[in-house]
């Protein structure tokens, strides 16, 4: 994919990874929307954009409801005319915590923000990409989705939205093929947007926060660093000109998986000696 005079709407985009992308495709020459639950912080990262050059708009935007994605369609058909790349980043805050603490409403938000939510924005930008005959879209899962290391155990609610992403991603490729519509599901690995593990500082039932050590136990090393957002996004937009379906931040990931499925793909396989 070619980005120069391309409309590229991502949600999520105020910080981290979807910021770092909105910065690197506006250098790149497009245009960015970005979108984002923090309407100041949207505003800010397209100002910022700006001041560089860049030709960018922010906007506040929930992506679990219908009427904040329609004036978002609405003021960016007025100002650009159509989105020709979805990135779908928007994501509730991965850590709920230990399972027996985790409330069913923390499932419910998860699955209507990374799930729903994702097919309520592709809902908003598909009839005009499949009229045109051309457009993108881009759903953001997660490494834990294809290898799903130990800190899923405080991350259910979240990982299961990632399986969920991914999934959807596979059936949207085939589906819209004949429409000339390409979809790559992008799975960044542990990514360092704060000195907390998966960025929070609380988990989302209000319980105590696991210690990164605890975090990590278990853990292949190769998977226990954090990336920088920069670097994810710089893998993100590699893989998007090379128009891959699967694209990971995960250094070495594509035999990380063989072994993976090797074992059966049974998580168990994926702790390393020493973690419980």
């Amino acid at each position: 994919m070619e980005f120069e005079n391309k409309t590229v709407l991502i949600t999520g985009a105020a910080t981290g990874i979807g910021r770092a992308t909105a910065r690197e495709l506006a250098r790149l020459g497009s245009r960015l929307v970005i979108a984002d639950l923090n309407g100041e912080k949207a505003q800010e990262a397209a100002s910022s954009i700006q001041a560089d050059g860049g030709e960018a708009m922010g906007m506040h935007c929930d992506v679990t409801r219908d009427d904040d994605i329609a004036a978002l369609m609405k003021a960016v058909v007025a100002k650009y005319g159509h989105v020709d790349l979805l990135i779908n980043n928007a994501s509730m805050p991965p850590i709920a915590g230990r399972i027996e603490d985790i409330p069913f409403d923390a499932w419910e938000i998860a699955l209507q923000v990374n799930v729903l939510g994702y097919v309520r924005m592709i809902r908003a930008v598909l009839p005009k990409m499949m009229e045109r005959g051309s457009g993108y879209l881009v759903n953001t899962a997660s490494s834990l989705a294809i290898l799903p290391d130990p800190p899923t155990r405080f991350q259910i609610p979240y990982t299961t939205t990632k399986g969920a992403q991914l999934a959807m991603s596979y059936g949207m490729a085939h589906a819209l093929r004949p429409h000339g519509v390409r979809v790559s599901v992008f799975c960044p690995s542990i990514t360092a947007t704060s000195d907390r593990p998966g960025g929070q500082s609380v988990t989302t039932s209000g319980t105590a926060i696991p210690s990164i050590a605890e975090f990590l136990d278990g853990v292949d090393p190769r998977r226990g660093k954090p990336a920088t957002a920069e670097f994810a996004a710089s893998v993100l937009i590699e893989g998007l000109c090379q128009e891959k379906f699967l694209i990971s931040s995960q250094v070495g990931y594509e035999e990380q998986i063989v072994g993976f499925a090797q074992a059966g793909l049974d998580p168990l396989a994926l702790i390393t000696r020493g973690g419980t």
